[in-house]
């Protein structure tokens, strides 16, 4: 793979959870995990399911990036200020590379 299309810097981000040592109320927040390169490939068409007789369009982009040990689909995307839910790793040539394939959140 042409190390030159990986032209797109992105966020990864994990989310986290504590306890805020002031109200004792539980603090939900987004960190970040790692900032890389990837080459995007964003669909040429997006899903448009039904939810409750309506129609919802789903814009679905793969970021292809080099291996990161400790990725998870309960991590997220932040790009070209958006944020895009992580549905699937796919693993590629020997975990030198893994294709995130991502929904945007809505």
């Amino acid at each position: 793979m042409d190390s030159g299309r990986f032209d797109e810097l992105i966020s990864i981000e994990s989310y986290t959870e504590s306890v805020s040592s002031n109200t004792g109320e539980r603090v939900q927040s987004w960190a970040e995990f790692a900032q890389v390169w990837a080459q995007v490939k964003e669909s040429d068409f997006g899903q448009e399911p039904v939810n409750a007789d309506r129609r919802e369009h789903k814009t679905k982009v793969n970021f292809i990036i080099r291996y990161v040990s400790g990725l998870n689909t309960k991590m997220r995307i932040s790009w070209g200020g958006n944020y895009y839910n992580i549905l699937n790793i796919a693993e590629k040539e020997r975990r030198m590379y893994a294709n995130l394939q991502t929904e945007l959140t809505s």
